[in-house]
């Protein structure tokens, strides 16, 4: 699972808890989640 800067909008991958993003240095760094619908029944 990657990352994505908040800033320029790069993924990255957190090496050796490096929570700065290699190209512009931003700190903002927002998980990426998987897109897996989920249906719930409302019944």
């Amino acid at each position: 699972m990657g990352y994505v800067c908040a800033k320029c909008g790069k993924k990255l991958k957190a090496e050796d808890g490096n929570l700065r993003c290699l190209y512009c240095g931003g700190r903002i760094i927002i998980k990426e989640r998987p897109n897996i619908t989920r249906e719930i029944p409302t019944d």
